[in-house]
């Protein structure tokens, strides 16, 4: 529990709590409430109540750092730091295992609550930051209690050679972050061996993109290279693509090991991508006549994996 002490403190001096400038190495849990009680208050004078302080060994976020993180929602400035963000408690607690810490902020209600966990990352990793601060950081209409900085994985800009037995997606000019975390997550659902991007795919360390992952950017990688090289390097390995003119995918022969192509919301897979295709196939709609122009891509990623797994197995 947290010491108690009774204090008295004017309209001006809750303004400097709360911005988490007074009382160090104390931080004040409640600097909102107390600001609100004064904000609703008749009378601003001299006060006296019961305020509750908690002792901490981490540092408040500095207004340097915060600038700093609140950038990141940018694919240059997170280039330029070499550092992306995490937000909410799951997708950092993910993350912790697969990537190198920079910073952890979060709320003093959030560090009391976790203090086993926090034992295990240095100090000086670790801030406190109040609501305010994590409102201009997080990209969220409501900012989660702790965001997480981490430094970004060095890009690999060889062509892998492939196992033939295993299944691998290709992503051809993705835009949507929300689609490309969501086909992260439904590639880690289906136990996909791994997802190539072409290289004006949106970014996947985009907040709202790994927000949509719900964590599996921990499981699972995303490369960013050259389909076509790809392609002609596993030549091995049968590329099937998601077409309109493609075979029912019902009715179409699918292999254990396979490459599947995915195009741009709009446009499709590009034309240079389909000349390499070899199996052309078609999620069809339940009524002919009456069907919306295409399905979302996500969603038909998540139907042709199913399906090419209950075939498998």
């Amino acid at each position: 529990m947290y010491p108690q002490f009774f204090v008295t403190l004017s309209s001006e001096l809750v303004d400097t709590i709360a911005d988490g400038t007074a009382f160090r190495p104390y931080y004040t849990v409640a600097a909102e409430c107390f600001k609100d009680c004064f904000m609703q208050s008749s009378i601003r004078t001299l006060t006296t109540i019961t305020m509750t302080i908690a002792s901490t060994q981490y540092q408040p976020l500095s207004k340097g750092k915060i600038s700093l993180l609140s950038q990141l929602e940018s694919k240059k400035f997170r280039e330029k730091h070499g550092l992306f963000i995490v937000q909410g408690e799951k997708s950092v607690i993910d993350a912790l295992g697969s990537f190198e810490l920079d910073t952890l902020c979060a709320t003093a209600g959030w560090l009391e609550s976790h203090t086993e966990m926090m034992d295990k990352i240095p100090a000086d990793k670790v801030a406190l930051c109040n609501p305010a601060g994590m409102k201009k950081i997080s990209s969220l209409k409501n900012p989660p209690e702790v965001i997480a900085a981490f430094k970004l994985p060095a890009k690999e800009s060889a062509i892998p050679i492939l196992d033939p037995g295993k299944i691998y997606l290709l992503l051809d000019g993705i835009q949507d972050p929300g689609n490309l975390g969501s086909i992260l997550r439904t590639a880690h659902w289906f136990g996909v061996s791994g997802i190539f991007a072409s290289t004006d795919t949106v970014d996947i360390y985009n907040p709202k993109a790994i927000m949509a992952t719900m964590g599996s950017i921990s499981s699972i990688s995303i490369r960013y290279l050259d389909l076509a090289s790809l392609i002609e390097s596993n030549k091995n390995i049968p590329v099937y693509g998601t077409l309109l003119d493609g075979e029912n995918i019902y009715d179409a022969k699918l292999t254990k090991g396979a490459m599947i192509v995915f195009g741009n919301e709009g446009k499709g897979i590009s034309a240079a991508i389909r000349s390499l295709i070899d199996n052309a196939i078609l999620i069809p709609p339940f009524l002919e006549n009456d069907h919306s122009e295409s399905l979302n891509v996500a969603a038909a990623t998540a139907i042709t994996l199913s399906e090419f797994r209950r075939r498998i197995h």
